[in-house]
């Protein structure tokens, strides 16, 4: 395995006693912050990685499609869902996350599995070919980018401007800014505007959505920011030529946080993958597309003998 962090001890799993859940467990990152992870189901494992600001409520529509066939695992990044927030910024780069991602693998015994990755768990697993290839059945990026994702969030000139912004305000005011994002929901017309300006799905409610907007004013500000940062400064381009392994890209053609140009040029330059476009997929259409993408995903796995 190609690393290129200090190496140290792979920690075993400490069982959560959250009530809210009998699965629920935990790995020590290196940094020593606690990473939670949920595991259900037996056969070919599955690897679910989110992205920013979100949790593992985005897979809930695709996840039964497979638990009766694979090994299912969730998990939040730091500073998310039941995860800790990062002891420091420095261990909140892309890197930390697949030494995440490995350490939960090692937990639940998967020698290999296949990588799924939504938004910013799209540069995640695609990162996780440079460090630990062998491990990885299939990559399934979703609704997201290799890299630099604020140079297409939203507009060329939108997206830079919000990277300026979380660059230079201090981690207070990020969580402050998580905080009203999750209140913004119950705003008179909001909900309308996001749908409005194809932020979310046309077709989804509040209620559809009322998980994330728990969820973001829980995220830990810190850790959310700094994370957005070393998101920016990542690219997985280079490995583009390197990857040999099963490869299905799904994109969304009204997706205003990830365009459509991004993905399709993804599965274009990475060689002999497969692409599964969405036209009029917004960046929610795991929620609002999930029999179809599993349905394809499913097919993919069977067809190289995954599943």
């Amino acid at each position: 395995m190609r690393q290129v962090i200090a190496p140290d001890p792979r920690p075993h799993a400490e069982h959560a006693d959250d009530p809210g859940s009998d699965t629920c467990a935990y790995v020590t990152a290196r940094d020593g912050s606690r990473v939670a992870y949920e595991a259900r189901g037996s056969g070919p494992c599955l690897v679910f990685t989110n992205g920013l600001a979100t949790s593992s409520f985005y897979w809930r529509r695709l996840l039964p499609r497979f638990e009766r066939r694979a090994r299912l695992v969730t998990w939040d990044l730091k500073g998310h869902g039941r995860s800790e927030p990062a002891r420091s910024p420095a261990a909140t780069t892309v890197a930390d996350s697949v030494d995440d991602l490995e350490r939960i693998m090692d937990a639940v015994g998967a020698e290999k599995a296949v990588l799924l990755g939504f938004s910013f768990g799209c540069q995640i697993v695609l990162d996780a070919w440079r460090y630990l290839p062998e491990r990885i059945a299939a990559l399934i990026p979703i609704l997201g980018t290799h890299g630099h994702p604020f140079r297409t969030l939203v507009h060329p000139r939108v997206g830079p401007l919000v990277h300026h912004m979380i660059r230079w305000i201090p981690d207070w005011l990020a969580s402050l800014l998580l905080d009203l994002a999750g209140r913004s929901a119950d705003l008179p017309g909001a909900f309308a505007t996001s749908r409005r300006l194809g932020l979310l799905g046309p077709g989804l409610t509040l209620d559809d959505m009322r998980p994330f907007y728990d969820h973001i004013r829980r995220v830990d500000g810190p850790t959310w920011r700094a994370m957005a940062l070393n998101a920016e400064a990542h690219s997985a381009e280079d490995l583009f030529a390197e990857i040999t392994c099963p490869v299905l890209v799904v994109g969304g053609g009204r997706d205003a946080f990830t365009p459509p140009g991004a993905s399709r040029e993804m599965a274009r330059r990475i060689r002999g993958a497969e692409e599964l476009f969405l036209p009029d997929a917004t960046h929610t259409g795991l929620l609002e597309l999930p029999d179809v993408i599993g349905d394809r995903i499913a097919c993919f796995l069977e067809a190289h003998r995954i599943l």
